[in-house]
């Protein structure tokens, strides 16, 4: 019998200018994307990779993987679902990945995504579509990505490597910040049951060669330096696997000297700190490897709106001391990763506090602003299965393309802040921060349900190209 084949797509990024134009989107390695990839072909899988930002993709398979980066991306795939199924007919399978994709009750997967569609997150479920064994894919912090590295031109790792992309180190975080979607510890808001997730990283081993892969392909392209986003949700909360990371970085740069390779990540000021207190040689070894920013999770600025979306961890003092030793022990650039705006939470004098907050931090620290607003319900967050939000999310069901409005770089809108008056302060101070020299949020307006067709297009023309990071 012969193997399947797997087209594995990139979505066009949704702010990108129509395909029509040939013009570029906005081109980012899609880390995730290659992990499943590279997954496939150690069971026996072969693949094909198009990303759509740099040229359409010409479908030959009767299975598609597509990468879901976020719900917003929902109203995209749904549109390549339909393209595809008229260029080659109905019989192709859509295997779909993403966070988001777990996040959707089976009902809401299928009508959104229809009957062809498998959630490609699931192991049993990609194994039986593709009739191989659940056991031969290996776990993800096991996987190489040189195989699926290899699948891709030089023309195109030249693009991909030529500006920064996410290296997968580790996925998963204990604590539990009630908007975020990602793997996390996790408190379901019907029962109060809380599921508790721990950091789990890469085999450093395979990181390491992974890294030393993309340094010589990169020297062979001309390039001589790489930018990498480190994909942890919060850098320091293992500080002994850090230290482990760290090492092989190291390892890398001294096999080629000269060679730059400068790295970026997310924390919380809680594990910075502790990790400065019990284990500072993670913090300092890292800085050593090409560590020069992070972006620390601030995400409000009073203890009540701090408790109220799950991270009573933070306190102004620990936040500012985190930021000022970053910046003054170890000469790591602080970003004041910023997400507010929380509706039914916030108020006039919490947005007020956020926004001078972070003007503080950039005028005495240096710090990088980045704001981004707070939408209660996504799928995979707290707020998706809050019988609170049902009526919101059933209009979301019945209107895809609002989807969009649930992008975190997205002004308040109707549907994710109701109230009028929050709305319009929540605006008021997100743009005001969105103005602060050094800012690299690019806000973009929502498409809801309550625009005409007129107005939804404007919207789209004003969002073009307005890539955040």
């Amino acid at each position: 019998m012969k193997q399947p084949k797997v087209d594995l797509i990139q979505p066009r990024h949704i702010y990108a200018p129509p395909a029509s134009q040939i013009k570029q989107g906005h081109i980012y390695m899609p880390t995730s994307l290659l992990t499943e990839g590279a997954r496939l072909l150690a069971s026996g899988i072969d693949i094909e990779m198009h990303d759509e930002n740099i040229k359409s993709r010409v479908v030959s398979c009767e299975h598609v993987g597509v990468n879901l980066l976020g719900s917003p991306y929902i109203p995209e795939v749904i549109r390549l679902q339909s393209t595809i199924d008229k260029e080659v007919g109905k019989d192709v399978v859509y295997l779909l990945g993403g966070q988001v994709v777990s996040g959707l009750t089976r009902s809401q997967f299928r009508k959104l995504f229809g009957d062809n569609a498998r959630n490609g997150n699931d192991d049993k479920t990609l194994a039986l579509s593709l009739g191989i064994s659940a056991a031969k894919l290996l776990a993800p912090e096991r996987t190489s990505l040189i195989l699926a590295y290899e699948k891709i031109p030089d023309e195109i790792m030249r693009e991909y490597l030529s500006r920064e992309f996410s290296l997968y180190v580790s996925q998963g975080c204990k604590f539990a910040c009630d908007f975020c979607a990602a793997v996390r510890t996790f408190r379901d808001p019907a029962t109060g049951v809380i599921q508790r997730v721990k950091e789990m990283y890469r085999d450093p081993q395979i990181i390491e060669r992974d890294l030393g892969y993309l340094v010589q392909r990169a020297k062979r392209l001309g390039i001589t330096e790489l930018k990498i986003y480190m994909s942890n949700l919060d850098v320091f909360q293992t500080p002994t696997e850090l230290l482990r990371f760290a090492l092989a970085v190291q390892h890398v740069k001294s096999n080629n000297l000269g060679f730059i390779i400068r790295l970026r990540g997310l924390a919380t000021a809680e594990s910075f700190l502790k990790t400065r207190s019990q284990f500072p040689q993670a913090i300092e070894k890292l800085v050593e490897a090409g560590f020069h920013t992070v972006g620390f999770g601030v995400d409000g600025m009073t203890p009540h709106v701090w408790r109220a979306i799950g991270k009573g961890m933070n306190t102004e003092e620990k936040c500012l001391d985190a930021i000022c030793s970053c910046k003054q022990d170890f000469g790591i650039t602080p970003e004041i990763l910023m997400v507010f705006g929380h509706s039914s939470i916030d108020t006039e004098e919490t947005l007020r506090l956020a926004y001078e907050f972070t003007l503080d931090m950039v005028d005495n620290y240096g710090a990088v602003p980045r704001p981004h607003v707070a939408k209660s319900f996504i799928p995979c967050n707290n707020g998706w299965t809050d019988p609170a939000n049902e009526k919101a999310v059933s209009v979301l069901m019945e209107h895809p393309t609002a989807f969009q409005a649930l992008d975190f770089t997205a002004l308040a809108s109707e549907l994710t802040h109701p109230d009028e008056k929050l709305r319009e302060l929540v605006n008021e101070h997100y743009v005001k921060i969105c103005s602060i020299p050094g800012n690299t949020t690019q806000y973009v307006k929502p498409i809801t349900p309550y625009l005409t067709l007129e107005n939804a297009e404007e919207i789209k023309k004003f969002n073009e190209e307005k890539y955040d990071r």
